[in-house]
C-alpha cells in the first residue's frame, strides 16, 4: 500500500513533488500556497502528500513512509492537526471559515505544526474569502494553508496575491488511467470515473464493496429504459438508484453524475464521435448508438441538459428520489415527444 501511494502521486505530478521536496528540504516552505490544476491533474493527492510528508517520523528517500502513526492517521482523515474544509453544497460558507479561524488560533495539539487544506477553494463566498485574508498573512509558526481549485480567476485576487500559486499540469487520461490500472481498478470503471474526479482516493473508496460497479450496472439499466422513452425507468429510480444512493450525499452526487456522463458520451456520439478516448461509457458503445439514432440532436441536448441541472437541485437539498424521479419523468416526456428521424 505504501508504494502505491507514493508512486501514485509520484506518476500524477513528479515535477512538481520534486519541487515540493527541495522547498521541504531547505526548509523555505512558504506559509501559504493556491494550488491550481484541472480535473485530472492531482491535487488532492498532492495535498495528501505534502500532509504525509509534513508529518511523518520516518521519511525515507525524502518520501513519507505511510506506515508510521502519523502517515495513518493522515491517510484514515483523523489527524487532529490536518484540517480540511469543504464546500457544503455550493459554496464555502464564511460559518467554515470561522471554524478555521479558531483552529489557527489554537496551538497544534501534538507537534508544532498545522495544516489546512481548503478544497475547492474558488466556492469560498466574498465574506468567507476575505474573512480568510489576515489569517493567511499572519498565519502564525508552523502553521500552513493550502488551497485546492479547478478554477484560479475564480479566487479573489487578494487571496492569490498572498499566497504562492502552484500551476499544476494537466494529467492525461491515458495517465491516469494507468495510475487507477495500478490500483486494480477494471478498465470499464476507470473510463467512467475518470470523467467523475481527479481523486483517486475518491475512486478507490467508491470501487469498496463494489458500490460503483453495481452503480455503473443500475444507471446503465435506468438509462436503457428512459432512453426507450418507457417509465419502467421510474421504477428503477424507487427500486435500484435510491438504495445505491443510501444517505450518503457523495453517493448521491455520484450517481446523478453518472446518469450526466452517460447522456453526454450519447450526445457526443450522436454528433459523429466515435472514438473511445473520448468517451466514458465506451463499453456500451453499441447501446448508446443505437439511442443516439433514435432522436433529434435537439431532444438528445435538452436530455443533457436535465442532468445537468440535477447538481443544482441537489445542492438546494431536494431529495435525491425526488430529483432523479423527476429528471426521469421529464426525460422520458421530452423523447416520447419527437421520436421521429433525426434533424
Amino acid at each position: 500500500m505504501a508504494g502505491k501511494q507514493v508512486r501514485t502521486v509520484r506518476q500524477l505530478q513528479p515535477a512538481l513533488i520534486d519541487r515540493l521536496k527541495r522547498v521541504i528540504d531547505r526548509q523555505e516552505l512558504a506559509h501559504a500556497y493556491l494550488l491550481v490544476g484541472p480535473a485530472g491533474s492531482g491535487k488532492s493527492e498532492v495535498a495528501q502528500w505534502l500532509a504525509l510528508r509534513l508529518f511523518c517520523l520516518h521519511p525515507q528517500d525524502d518520501e513519507p513512509d505511510l506506515t508510521c502513526p502519523e502517515c495513518q492517521r493522515i491517510l484514515s482523515g483523523n489527524h487532529p492537526d490536518v484540517v480540511v474544509a469543504a464546500p457544503e453544497g455550493r459554496q464555502i460558507k464564511v460559518d467554515r471559515i470561522r471554524y478555521l479561524k479558531s483552529e489557527f488560533t489554537k496551538s497544534a495539539m501534538e507537534g508544532s505544526q498545522k495544516l489546512f487544506i481548503i478544497q475547492d477553494a474558488e466556492k469560498m463566498t466574498t465574506s468567507a474569502a476575505n474573512s480568510l485574508l489576515k489569517f493567511i498573512e499572519e498565519p502564525g509558526p508552523g502553521t500552513y494553508i493550502l488551497m485546492l481549485t479547478s478554477n484560479k480567476s475564480a479566487v479573489l485576487p487578494t487571496i492569490q496575491s498572498r499566497t504562492q500559486v502552484l500551476e499544476m499540469a494537466p494529467l492525461k487520461r491515458a495517465d491516469l488511467l494507468r495510475v487507477l490500472a495500478d490500483h486494480g481498478v477494471s478498465q470499464r470503471l476507470a473510463q467512467v470515473a475518470v470523467g467523475l474526479t481527479d481523486s483517486v482516493a475518491a475512486i478507490e473508496r467508491w470501487c469498496g464493496d463494489d458500490w460503483l460497479s453495481n452503480a455503473v450496472q443500475g444507471v446503465t439499466r435506468w438509462y436503457q429504459h428512459a432512453s426507450a422513452g418507457q417509465m419502467l425507468a421510474f421504477v428503477d429510480v424507487t427500486t435500484d438508484l435510491v438504495k445505491l444512493a443510501g444517505h450518503d450525499r457523495e453517493r448521491q452526487q455520484v450517481l446523478l453524475d453518472l446518469m450526466t456522463l452517460l447522456w453526454r458520451d450519447t450526445l457526443l456520439v450522436a454528433s459523429g464521435v466515435t472514438v473511445s478516448s473520448r468517451l466514458h461509457f465506451a463499453d456500451d458503445l453499441d447501446l448508446v448508438k443505437q439511442v443516439s439514432q433514435r432522436y433529434s440532436l435537439d431532444q438528445l441536448l435538452a436530455v443533457s441538459q436535465l442532468t445537468l441541472d440535477t447538481r443544482h437541485q441537489l445542492e438546494q437539498n431536494i431529495s435525491f428520489q425526488n430529483v432523479s424521479e423527476q429528471l426521469t419523468i421529464q426525460i422520458v416526456q421530452t423523447l416520447n415527444g419527437n421520436t421521429g428521424a433525426r434533424k
